[in-house]
Formats: structure tokens, sequence, C-alpha cells
């Protein structure tokens, strides 16, 4: 089973649908994979897993685009640390790939 519950994270959230939920998760999750930046500690190491339990924890927070598409705000400073993290590794692999 998992936890925090879907339920229990679209009641606390007041998140109409649980496709809005999984999206935002799956979301967050991929950039969990990429960045391998975390902001909540979790048991599991599994991205999705980590992903709900930032979302329940409020470590990251929902909002909806113009589309209506759920789109993952983070911390100001967190998204600056990736930039410069995402930056750094294209300058490193263009260079390797110049040689």
């Amino acid at each position: 089973m998992i936890y925090p519950s879907i339920n229990e994270i679209m009641k606390a959230k007041d998140i109409d649908s649980k496709y809005t939920l999984v999206i935002a998760t799956a979301k967050r999750a991929r950039e969990i994979n990429q960045s391998k930046v975390t902001f909540t500690e979790c048991k599991s190491d599994k991205a999705v897993t980590v992903a709900l339990h930032e979302i329940a924890e409020n470590k990251v927070n929902l909002k909806s685009s113009d589309e209506n598409k759920p789109v993952i705000v983070s911390d100001a400073i967190m998204n600056q640390i990736l930039e410069e993290d995402l930056s750094a590794s294209l300058e490193e692999n263009f260079e390797s790939d110049g040689e």
C-alpha cells in the first residue's frame, strides 16, 4: 500500500481528480530522476514515492497552467541550484564531446 495514500493527499491538498495528482507526481518523479535532488527524507529510493512524500509534505506545490495541466513549482533557490547543476553538466558534456 502506498503511503501517503492518494485519497489522503487529495483531501489535504483539495485536488479535484486523481488524474491531476498522478500527472503532477509523474512530472516531479521525472525531475527527481534527472536531477537527483529531493526536498524530503524518505525511506524509499523510488522517485514516485519520494515525489508523493514531497507533495504531501508541502515541499513542492501544484500549480495549474493555462491549459489546466499541473505544473510543479519548487522553491526558487532550489530551482536556481538545479539550473546551475544542469548548466555545468551540459558544459562538461559539450567539452568532452569537442575533444
